[in-house]
């Protein structure tokens, strides 16, 4: 048996035994791994590496619910635009069918190890049928990129149809592996009929819906309603998201109150993502500007599902997005209102909606999760979780730490400066 600390293990270690880790509520285990999965200590295997975790605290993975990994890292080189929502279309229409099948792979692959590395383990992207000539480059990259991955990070893939007309086109996306369909109503001139067109096309192919609603702060936008009452008498087993849902944060008590009673009977889950809105809403208002989140507190109260998304890493829509949900976290807390301890429930709170098991830390869970040198989650969140160990099925599939050195003591400490990761990919 070989005794490590975490700051000792390396990308592809596997890990039989951790000791004294805390858990999120403050409690302290001891685990067993075996075969990938958390085991009951009296199956314990008697030889492998046993980690010695105290002072370090187990995270369930994270899971990034609305993520646009075509578009990743193209901000500098579509001019480094800014503005509203609007602006980041423009901006993108005008630059995307620059973008060859090859780039959109190395910018999807690029925050894919980027998720890797941050303990975000599942990973929903919303992809576009692309600009110009060949719409279908992007789901062709996104999904090559996708067996790339598979074993580390779980991706499902959302084909965003709206400014795709022809339905045969919208057809043969799906038809190559795209696992749910997207689009934007809020941005079309009739979203009702788009609504509506996203659930026609979603019952003819058989797969779900993920879509962007209500990204505004117009409060006569009611695309949730809409989806809600379009979906009601699905087979629970399609998926219904409705990603953004900024309006919500505008509704008047009793409509507010009406669509999420509503969206909860039609058990459509919401996947707020509070770094891109904050960037992007709130232009027009120059002084008291709109939060643009969601009433997260309201949305859990009424029985909806309620995930989060980092949304766009470093393209038009936000020039500062990096692909880390603990900065999502960070920003449910500080602009939602949530504690810390439900920030991070909501952010590993996907891993359901993408069809994969709690990794809870109890026996016949998969022993996947994020080691934090951290004594409770808000410390986590506030340091940003300097220092990171990656499991998945008990293998450490990426290390994060970082380093510093002051003139006033000149030792090493962990602070606010990367060193180079480790990702086993």
């Amino acid at each position: 048996m070989t005794l490590l600390h975490p700051e000792e293990l390396t990308a592809d270690a596997r890990v039989s035994r951790i000791t004294g880790v805390s858990l999120p509520d403050g409690t302290r285990r001891d685990l067993v791994v075996d075969d990938g999965r958390v085991a009951r200590p009296e199956g314990a295997p008697v030889s492998g590496i046993t980690v010695d975790a105290s002072g370090w605290m187990l995270l369930p993975p994270a899971a990034d619910m609305h993520a646009h990994i075509d578009k990743a890292y193209t901000w500098h080189a579509a001019g480094e635009p800014e503005g509203s929502l609007v602006d980041a279309v423009a901006a993108w229409q005008r630059f995307g069918h620059t973008l060859d099948e090859d780039a959109i792979a190395s910018h999807a692959r690029r925050q894919l190890q980027a998720a890797l590395r941050a303990g975000v383990l599942a990973v929903r992207t919303h992809v576009n049928y692309h600009e110009g000539a060949d719409p279908l480059r992007g789901l062709r990259a996104v999904l090559r990129v996708r067996e790339e991955f598979r074993g580390l990070v779980d991706v499902q893939v959302v084909a965003m149809h709206s400014h795709v007309r022809d339905d045969g086109i919208v057809r043969e996306g799906i038809a190559m592996g795209a696992d749910l369909l997207g689009g934007a109503p809020h941005l079309g001139d009739d979203p009702a009929a788009e609504v509506d067109r996203a659930v026609r096309l979603a019952e003819e192919t058989g797969v779900g819906i993920d879509l962007h609603a209500d990204e505004t702060l117009d409060p006569a936008s009611q695309d949730l309603l809409r989806i809600a009452e379009r979906t009601a008498d699905w087979p629970e087993h399609m998926t219904r998201s409705a990603g953004h849902c900024v309006a919500l944060a505008v509704q008047p008590p009793e409509r507010l109150a009406r669509i999420l009673d509503a969206a909860a009977a039609a058990r459509v889950s919401i996947i707020t993502n509070p770094l891109t809105n904050l960037y992007l809403m709130g232009w027009e208002h120059p002084v008291a500007t709109p939060r643009a989140v969601p009433p997260l507190a309201a949305i859990v109260s009424a029985g909806v599902v309620l995930a989060a998304g980092g949304d766009n890493v470093q393209d038009p829509f936000n020039p500062l997005g990096n692909g880390d949900m603990v900065d999502v976290a960070s920003a449910l807390v500080l602009a939602g209102h949530v504690s810390p301890r439900e920030a991070w429930r909501i952010v590993a709170a996907g891993r359901a909606l993408a069809d994969l098991p709690a990794a809870d830390a109890e026996a016949g869970s998969p022993a996947d999760g994020i080691l934090v040198r951290s004594g409770s989650v808000a410390h986590a969140l506030a340091e940003r979780a300097p220092d990171r160990v990656v499991l998945r099925g008990g293998r450490v599939v990426a290390t994060r730490r970082l380093r510093v050195e002051s003139v006033e003591t000149a030792t090493a400490a962990p602070a606010a400066a990367y060193e180079e990761s480790e990702v086993w990919a």
